[in-house]
Order: structure tokens, then C-alpha cells, then sequence
């Protein structure tokens, strides 16, 4: 019999990587076939969009890699929110797609305010942020939108690139401030209200469909979105515990049955975000390890250093990561020095330290506002903040319990998760948890 080994797709805003993971390993282990490291590109008309024809030609070469490694059962597609590409009728893509970081947005609170804020998050249950789709769609030129036949998002343009089929996968389409949390489907009159065609808009759909083929392997449609796939494979098997996906944003949140879209969960703007095969993620999003990662690419260092050196700083500012200053600053560390009073010539260890210190003291801000609605009294970090030892202590000593580390590579885990049930690997995701449980180690 064939092994059940499958290559998961993780799209990350400043990483694309292609894993395998064979499920039928008595110990789970992620093996990550390529890396490609990218970010979105300022171009000369002042808009900032993704390199799309260079990310795909990384995903088809991640592909390859995979298979040099063994035959493959399956394929599977995740990555980042939000962000959605434009098909013109021939089934081209009309233009590359906007990064969320846009400024374009700047006059989001206008249009949350024209819609209705309550009202709004009564019908979606999304926080309101920038960068959410439906205000990225709201600023979108007008004569590409009239011009465009179908609106997909990221993950699943990349499985439209390998298929040619098109669809929308519910737990991403969750995210777009589009979807009506009560029923599952679009809310055409918000769609309508920003001046989009719902008839661009894929069915949602849940998880679980083969979609098509590449290159003679069966691409599975999986849960969409990232952060659904991280939970997906995260240890929420312990009463109490909730999850920070700590990555390039820190996700921080629990699961549930059901929606909470109560005023007082508006007011402190939490998100109910459609899981990977039914439920909610009751979460927030606090900016993480952009903040580091900016700084870093600015002093020509790697993050990874940059961590170990802040560890022995004994004291460093705070300050607010969730100013929308740092959502695309020109220059990461001059914002943070001039909010916190630190100079030029302030070491670059101590600026890190900063920075964990302060993402550390947003997630306690968080857990302590879930704490007022439910037992928490344990936290489980995934993701690649799971591997620093500073990042894990300082979640602990600000939030005040106990940090349990969960998978490194918790969004490829669990894109692979998804697959397995597709597959019929799992009964379902609880098997697959199981079978997961213990954090597996990277290799390279």
C-alpha cells in the first residue's frame, strides 16, 4: 500500500513554503521541501502588490521538490486572508493582487462608518481592521472591478493556477467582512454597497473537495485560510487552553460552537472566524513578528539572531503594537525609535527586545479580555514564535500562566490534517489531532 504523504502549499506573507508530511508516519514530522522568501513590491503607480507570477513559479517548483521525495497522495493550498486576485473573462488574471499593507485603505473607517459599524458586525462578525477585504474591495479602481468576470482569493487562485477550477473555501471567505456569519454565504447587499458584482463570487464551500489535478496528483480543496489550518493542528484538547498562532501576526483566540456578534464582543473588536470543518475561532489580531522581521531585513540581520541577542537585554520600552503606524512604515525601526524614545545608536538587540516585550504585553491585553468571557489559564504558541525561548517566556510572564509549545510548522500540519480527512486518513480532524499531538521537528 502506498504511503499517504502529501505536500501542503502554506502561502505566509513573508515565506511560501511547500511541506510534506507523510501520514502514515508513526510520529508526525514536516518536511519542508522549498522556501521562498518574498515580500509585496512598491510599484510605480504607488500601489504595493505581490509578485504573483514569481510566487506561482515557486509554488510549481516547491511541487517539484516535493515529489523528488517520494510519490505524493495529495495536494493542498493555504496562506494568508484577505487578499484576492481579479479574473477578466478569458480566465486571466486581470492584474497582480494587492497586498493588504496598501495604503489605498486609509479611508476604511469612512466606509465602515457608511455601512454601519454595528450593524456590519452583526452581519459578518469580523473585527474592523484596514485590511480586510471589503474595504480593499471598496478602494478598488472601479473600471477593473467592472471589467473583472470572477474575484478569488489567494490560496485558492494558486489552486485555480494548478486545477483551472475556481472556488472559494468557507473558512477563508470568512474573513473578507463579505460573508453573513448566520448563514454561511455572501451578504450580497454588502457586497453590492461597495460597488462589487455578487455575481463574481464563488459559492463557499467547505473543505474536503478534490478540486482537480497537477501534474497527475489530486489537489484537495483544504481549510483556506492559514490561521484556520494552525488551529486546525493546534493542542486544544485541554480545558482552559487558548492558542496564539504567533507568526508574522500573533493570533490570538479560542474555539467555539458558535458566533458571539454581541455588542460587547464588537466593542472589543474580536473576529468569529469559520473553522476548518465547522465552529468558530473567537480571535484577535495583534501585529507579531513583522514588526522584528521589517527591522531585521533593514540591518541586514537575521531575526532568528536578533531573539537570541535581545534575550540578555535586561530592560526595554513598550509601546502599542496595534498603532496602524506600524501597519507599512517606510522604515520599521525609525517608527518604533520615535514612539518609544529610543535613538540611533540604541543597539539593535535592545529595539528587539522592545518589540517581543511589546507583542508579549498586546497578547496579554488579549487573553485578559477572553478571561473576562471563559476560563483561560493556559496558553498553547504555535507557529515559528513557538521556537524562541524569549518569545514563549515573555508570553508567560506577561499573561500569567503557563506557555505550552505546540508545532513550529502548525499551518502545514495542518493543511496536511485536512488533506488526511479528504483522503479518509482521519474519520476526522480529532483523529488527525491525535495522531498530532507532540510537536514535530523541522527539518530542513
Amino acid at each position: 500500500m502506498a504511503p499517504t504523504r502529501v505536500a501542503a502549499v502554506d502561502m505566509g506573507a513573508t515565506s511560501v513554503r511547500v511541506a510534506v508530511v507523510d501520514l502514515d508516519a508513526d510520529r508526525p514530522e514536516v518536511v519542508i521541501a522549498h522556501r521562498w522568501p518574498h515580500a509585496p513590491e512598491l510599484r510605480p503607480d504607488g500601489s504595493l502588490r505581490w509578485r504573483w507570477n514569481e510566487l506561482i513559479d515557486n509554488v510549481r517548483l516547491g511541487l517539484d521538490r516535493a515529489r523528488e521525495l517520494g510519490p505524493l497522495a495529495s495536494i493542498g493550498i493555504d496562506g494568508w486572508a484577505v487578499d484576492y486576485g481579479l479574473l477578466g473573462p478569458d480566465g486571466r488574471l486581470l492584474s497582480d493582487p494587492h497586498s493588504y499593507r496598501s495604503p489605498r485603505t486609509h479611508e476604511w473607517r469612512a466606509v465602515a462608518r457608511s455601512l454601519g459599524e454595528a450593524e456590519l458586525y452583526r452581519r459578518t462578525g469580523i473585527q474592523l481592521i484596514p485590511i480586510n477585504t471589503i474595504f480593499q474591495l471598496a478602494a478598488h479602481d472601479r473600471d477593473e472591478l467592472a471589467e473583472a468576470h470572477r474575484l478569488v482569493m489567494l490560496p485558492e487562485l494558486v489552486a485555480y493556477e494548478l486545477t483551472g477550477q475556481w472556488t472559494g473555501e468557507r473558512s477563508n471567505a470568512g474573513t473578507t467582512g463579505l460573508l453573513d456569519v448566520a448563514t454561511g454565504d455572501w451578504a450580497g447587499d454588502l457586497v453590492a454597497a461597495i460597488g462589487v458584482d455578487p455575481g463574481i463570487l464563488p459559492q463557499p464551500e467547505s473543505a474536503g473537495r478534490k478540486l482537480g489535478e497537477h501534474d497527475g496528483t489530486p489537489v484537495h480543496l483544504v481549510a483556506a485560510h492559514d490561521t484556520a489550518c494552525a488551529f486546525a493542528a493546534s493542542p486544544l484538547d485541554t480545558e482552559g487552553r487558548a492558542v496564539v498562532s504567533a507568526g508574522t501576526w500573533f493570533v490570538v483566540g479560542v474555539e467555539r460552537d458558535t458566533p458571539d456578534t454581541s455588542e460587547a464582543s464588537r466593542l472589543g473588536n474580536f473576529s468569529n472566524e469559520v473553522g476548518a470543518f465547522g465552529g468558530f475561532r473567537y480571535l484577535k489580531n495583534v501585529t507579531g513578528l513583522w514588526l522584528l522581521e521589517q527591522c531585521a531585513a533593514l540591518w541586514g540581520e537575521a531575526a532568528r539572531t536578533l531573539l537570541e541577542l535581545a534575550a540578555d537585554v535586561l530592560d526595554a520600552p513598550t509601546f502599542d503594537v496595534r498603532d496602524e503606524r506600524f501597519l507599512a512604515p517606510a522604515r520599521m525601526d525609525e517608527e518604533i525609535r520615535a514612539v518609544t524614545g529610543m535613538d540611533a545608536r540604541t543597539p539593535h538587540a535592545v529595539v528587539a527586545r522592545s518589540i517581543v516585550e511589546s507583542v508579549a504585553a498586546a497578547v496579554a491585553g488579549v487573553v485578559e479580555e477572553l478571561r473576562l468571557q471563559q476560563r483561560v489559564d493556559e496558553l498553547a504558541v504555535v507557529g515559528g514564535g513557538a521556537a524562541s525561548q524569549l518569545v514563549r517566556e515573555r508570553l508567560a510572564a506577561h499573561a500569567g500562566m503557563p506557555v505550552v509549545a505546540g508545532p513550529t510548522e502548525a499551518t502545514a500540519l495542518g493543511n496536511a490534517l485536512v488533506q488526511g480527512v479528504a483522503l479518509g486518513r482521519f474519520d476526522d480532524l480529532s483523529e488527525g489531532r491525535r495522531w498530532a499531538r507532540g510537536a514535530p521537528n523541522l527539518v530542513e
